[in-house]
């Protein structure tokens, strides 16, 4: 669809002012292909320093200490407004990935080569996938009980408003129709598909925090 677009400048006090490939609001990053390539690469770096820094003075904290700076100053940063970004490629996905396991690496000693995955599971970490399915979860939690604003909420409507028929679905959100994968990335969509395969006794939680510890409780105890 870019390509279709004419090239186009603006004048202010007799200087063209050209259109930028990436603009940052609010702390994302925000590139004309919606790709977030330049949103993950910053958060990466800017990550990886602070790990870095960390693993310095490791020596000086217990584990229970290095879990709770890492999560504040780590992982605050690597998961900011995931629900906007979330939706980007597989390959920024597997870099935020390796984000967390240099950060599992410093809190267990492990070295350059061991194997995370165990360790993942000893600390009772999400993996990235999970964690982002997690706050799009969280999110639409707080869409569907009103929490959210009202232009966002209101376009979530269930099976049961569209037709009549009494099908054991018709209490399950409508999924919106996208025939590109363009349109299948917005959160209207992911979100209504996350939210369609949870189970129904978490559906039927009201209190966003409840509904928050029993996700994270449903999918820890998956891994195990």
């Amino acid at each position: 669809m870019l390509q279709r677009l004419l090239d186009f400048t603006k004048a202010l006090c007799g200087k063209p002012i050209l259109p930028t490939p990436v603009a940052k609001d609010l702390g994302v990053f925000l590139d004309q292909y919606l790709s977030y390539n330049e949103h993950i690469c910053t958060t990466v770096a800017s990550c990886m320093n602070k790990l870095i820094q960390i693993n310095r003075i490791k020596h000086l904290f217990d584990k229970e200490t290095l879990s709770l700076i890492i999560n504040s100053f780590v992982f605050s940063r690597l998961f900011y407004c995931s629900s906007v970004w979330s939706n980007t490629s597989a390959i920024n996905i597997h870099k935020l990935q390796l984000v967390q396991n240099f950060a599992a690496r410093i809190i267990l000693g492990l070295r350059k080569y061991d194997y995370i995955s165990a360790g993942l599971r000893s600390l009772r970490w999400l993996n990235v996938k999970q964690r982002l399915m997690v706050n799009d979860a969280v999110m639409m939690h707080k869409c569907l009980q009103g929490l959210s604003l009202s232009y966002f909420s209101d376009k979530f409507s269930t099976r049961a408003t569209v037709h009549n028929r009494q099908t054991r679905y018709r209490n399950s959100l409508n999924i919106p129709h996208c025939r590109i994968t363009a349109g299948q990335r917005a959160f209207y969509y992911r979100g209504v598909k996350i939210w369609n395969s949870l189970s129904k006794d978490l559906k039927e939680i009201t209190n966003t925090k409840a509904f928050k510890r029993r996700l994270i409780k449903d999918l820890t105890c998956d891994m195990n």
